[in-house]
């Protein structure tokens, strides 16, 4: 699952979109679609529903869940808040706010709502600061680079740090001055981290429903009922984010929409394999793990679109990287 909700937005890097210049608010149009359209194809494999999910009571026919439409309906809007959190903050804070903030989340959800508590409290706490501490280093694992090369510099040069920031060239007031634009006003930046958090947040929830939904509409039968509210959801998003930005962004059907279909089938797959490995350790186990798709995106980005090329950078990338994974494996150990 972690693959695949790590992947599905690789797509919205390829050099065949990145000319187009497609605004993301219709990609996830095309994304919400493509969830809506692959949700059907479980159909024909109800009948093996059972044996996936281990348990005789689930259903094995299509059976309207309205919890389902909840699900769709969280979807979109971590979709669409995601881009006002980076339009704020940008993407590497942004993603390491609500990627921590949805393992939090999901945690409470299991071990809090749902009672899901592990037979190792300690270890599952503990876990959980790892993954959120792995997710900090993979998303600001740039800025965290940086800091480590000046203290190198300045425990060589015999200078203090705090010192040295005075006698810098015009470059770093350039450099000042960039990050001054990238955050913005106040104002902007607190926008931005209410927004992360609101990511976090329906992110963290997104299959939370199905904990509530009858037998008869568990596993594969839920996924349907999910679709449509994610495509239901989905104009609406798009009309609001036009309403208040007064963007109108071309669509690019033709070029795009098969892009952002295939993305959304992506997703959907990993979705599958979540609901299924909820069913297997729980929701308060498995979906912090399946939040380790930021280690897969940063992959995508360093070896395939080579978004980062230097060592130091990629170095801490990777250690958080073990941190995450190493405390994905303790939540796991931790049941």
């Amino acid at each position: 699952s972690a693959f695949f909700n790590g992947s599905f937005a690789a797509l919205f890097k390829t050099e065949k979109m990145v000319a187009l210049n497609i605004s993301p608010i219709v990609f996830q149009l095309y994304v919400s679609t493509g969830v809506f359209l692959s949700s059907w194809l479980v159909i024909p494999f109800l009948r093996y529903n059972q044996e996936l999910m281990n348990d005789n009571t689930v259903g094995t026919s299509f059976e309207f869940s309205p919890l389902g439409l909840v699900g769709g309906v969280l979807l979109v809007m971590a979709i669409a808040g995601s881009f006002q959190a980076v339009e704020a903050v940008g993407l590497a804070l942004g993603q390491g706010i609500w990627g921590g903030a949805a393992m939090v989340v999901s945690y409470m959800w299991g071990d809090v709502v749902f009672h899901e508590t592990p037979s190792n409290v300690g270890a599952s706490i503990g876990a959980l600061i790892m993954l959120v501490f792995g997710v900090g280093c993979i998303a600001l694992c740039d800025l965290i680079s940086q800091y480590f090369a000046q203290c190198t510099i300045c425990s060589r040069s015999g200078m203090d740090i705090e010192a040295s920031i005075p006698l810098q060239s015009d470059s770093n007031e350039n450099a000042s001055n960039e990050v001054d634009d990238t955050l913005g006003s106040t104002n902007d930046y607190k926008r931005g981290v209410v927004w992360a958090l609101f990511v976090g947040l329906s992110g963290g929830s997104i299959l939370a429903p199905l904990h509530y939904v009858p037998p008869s509409q568990q596993g594969l039968v839920f996924l349907p009922s999910f679709g449509i509210g994610a495509m239901l959801t989905a104009p609406l998003a798009y009309c609001l984010h036009a309403f208040f930005s007064s963007e109108k962004p071309n669509f690019h059907v033709k070029e795009a929409s098969g892009t952002g279909l295939l993305s959304g089938l992506l997703w959907n797959i990993g979705n599958l394999l979540s609901i299924i490995g909820i069913a297997a350790i729980g929701y308060g186990v498995a979906y912090p793990i399946f939040q380790c798709a930021i280690l897969v995106s940063g992959v995508w980005g360093i070896y395939v679109f080579h978004e980062i090329r230097e060592t130091g950078t990629i170095v801490v990338f990777w250690v958080g990287g073990v941190i995450l994974v190493a405390g994905g494996a303790l939540l796991a150990m931790s049941q």
